[in-house]
């Protein structure tokens, strides 16, 4: 009967042991997960899930094991990771008959939330054009170093990954674009040792398909660019130890960056700034934030920083600005008795002149008193 049906389990694996080989064979022996990718799902299975349901047999699991696992986790962060770690899991489980039913669909509306203190969302923050401008200034006079990538994070929304890769090859001069065709990082599969990089900085594919792309560049960060290449053409012929690897943001001796150069020179920069401090990250928010204050289509804004979907783009990176509103009443008001636009009967012609018409409410006049001002 349970064959007929396909819920037969030919073996009993515990739940731990399940993990084990979800893990480590399929993950990432199969999808080659990334190395960021791999950290944080170790990390929650490790720390969170098998030491709840780590010793429980996977074909007896119930819903409630499940959420009271996920519940139990005290970041929210890492709570909505482990839902899609769990529901990924088991959803590998139940079609490969490790499982014999689902238990796992639409969890996330019964996991408990954790208690949190109430934070400011920081989510949306962006620097303004103003500091980012001055960001850019102070970092070219005291932190040359970081000149360049700060500038390419904030004029064409690159990944700090995705700047330490970009080649002096992939920029098109005359066509004014560069072309994103890889990023530095940790490889977590070191079947072959990339020559002349540290373990950090192997080239990687991009994070998504999407993040193969075309960006448009102004004028200036292509000057910055090609001042740039004459450094590395001057070091290179005066270095003989010079590693000639073509990266445009690179040690004074070619070396390729990790995605953690940026850090400490970033930090004295904005102690120097007097502006509050944001991630490196946010300069691609900011990136898109000011494109879209200048009505540039979310489309675009989406494909310029490799994302899937305009909708997404516009609800996580696109900080919501918020209307200034004006009192401009007594501002029309003076206009109004400076010009004579009002009859006796509404006001007094001349504010300081006492009038013995009693006061009504202040309206603005009909369209007749406009007629005479502007045609007589």
């Amino acid at each position: 009967m349970e064959i007929a049906k396909g819920s037969f389990i030919p073996f009993s694996y515990t739940v731990k042991e399940f993990y084990d080989f979800w893990f480590y064979h399929h993950m990432i022996g199969q999808k080659r997960i990334t190395y960021n990718t791999y950290n944080a799902y170790r990390n929650i299975i490790e720390n969170y899930l098998l030491p709840a349901i780590g010793h429980k047999m996977l074909d007896t699991l119930q819903r409630k094991d499940l959420v009271n696992a996920l519940s139990a986790i005290p970041y929210q962060k890492v709570q909505r990771t482990a839902i899609g770690v769990i529901t990924g899991s088991l959803c590998y489980a139940r079609k490969h008959n490790y499982l014999s039913r689902d238990i796992y669909t639409g969890i996330s509306s019964e996991v408990k939330q954790p208690c949190q203190k109430k934070k400011v969302d920081t989510r949306q923050q962006v620097y303004t054009v103003e500091q980012a401008a001055h960001l850019l200034y102070l970092c070219k006079q005291q932190e040359p170093m970081i000149y360049l990538p700060m500038l390419l994070a904030v004029t064409a929304g690159l990944r700090i990954s995705e700047i330490t890769g970009l080649r002096y090859s992939d920029i098109d001069f005359l066509g004014k674009k560069l072309f994103v065709e890889r990023q530095l990082g940790k490889d977590l599969y070191m079947e072959k040792q990339q020559e002349n990089r540290p373990v950090l900085c192997s080239e990687l594919p991009l994070k998504t398909k999407n993040s193969k792309r075309a960006v448009v560049l102004a004028d200036f960060v292509l000057d910055e660019i090609l001042l740039e290449r004459q450094r590395y053409e001057k070091r290179k012929a005066s270095d003989p130890g010079f590693l000639d690897l073509g990266y445009i943001c690179c040690h004074e001796n070619g070396q390729c960056h990790n995605r953690s150069f940026y850090i400490k020179s970033y930090n004295r920069l904005m102690e120097q700034s007097g502006i509050s401090r944001l991630p490196w990250r946010k300069f691609r928010n900011t990136y898109a934030t000011v494109l879209a204050q200048y009505q540039v289509n979310m489309k675009t804004i989406s494909k310029c920083l490799g994302h899937y979907s305009p909708d997404f783009t516009s609800r996580i990176y696109v900080a919501s600005q918020k209307q200034e509103t004006y009192d401009i009443s007594k501002i029309i008001e003076e206009y109004v008795l400076a010009h004579h636009l009002l009859s006796k009967e509404q006001g007094c012609v001349e504010p300081k002149r006492q009038c013995n018409v009693e006061q009504k409410p202040y309206q603005l006049p009909d369209t007749h008193a406009y007629w005479n001002y502007f045609y007589d």
